[in-house]
């Protein structure tokens, strides 16, 4: 799966952490990532899309999502502020063995915002965010609020303070098998 210098340009990061120590991908190359800890082999891949709002032949308008990288007879879409894109996050096992203790988490690019509760797994994961740059993850990221009167208030945390997204694989990843997460994120 080959990746665009247009995705880098957009800042996604992913990074991986199975069972030992997390293995940083700092760029998207054009040849599929392998993380290895040990006896562990994963493929990483990451693919992003841009939604498109097209008529349809009988007038009615119709979602789809278009590669970022273009394609043979389709360069590359022109990604715009107010645009949506979707990330997909895989990991695909290639060893024989299953693999458990999977974490795949991607960090938000400065000039996203992530749009709410459009994070989703296949393969049973666990979702969590950070608002405060990767160090902590919760389900439900929340603000203090200062009041007119003084006193704090608790509140959800806006799409605006979200940095990263995390999957916690809760089952092993199955020999030759695969998982992914995606999620959307809004260009600023």
């Amino acid at each position: 799966m080959t990746k665009r210098s247009s995705l880098i340009a957009l800042g996604v990061g992913l990074a991986i952490a199975a069972s030992f120590a997390p293995v940083n991908i700092p760029q998207l190359s054009s040849q599929p990532a392998i993380a290895q800890t040990q006896e562990q082999s994963l493929e990483l891949a990451l693919v992003g899309e841009l939604k498109v709002t097209r008529t349809n032949w009988r007038g009615q308008q119709e979602v789809a999502w278009r590669n970022l990288e273009g394609g043979f007879f389709r360069g590359a879409p022109t990604v715009r502020p107010g645009d949506i894109i979707r990330y997909t996050v895989s990991g695909n096992n290639r060893t024989e063995q299953p693999i458990s203790g999977l974490v795949l988490t991607d960090d938000l690019p400065a000039n996203m915002v992530y749009v709410m509760d459009s994070a989703v797994s296949v393969g049973g994961a666990t979702i969590t965010y950070s608002i405060d740059g990767g160090k902590t993850y919760t389900a439900n990221p929340t603000i203090q609020v200062r009041l007119p009167d003084g006193t704090f208030e608790t509140r959800p945390a806006p799409a605006e303070r979200y940095t990263h997204v995390r999957w916690t694989f809760r089952s092993a990843v199955p020999a030759k098998g695969s998982v992914n997460g995606q999620y959307q994120v809004r260009v600023q």
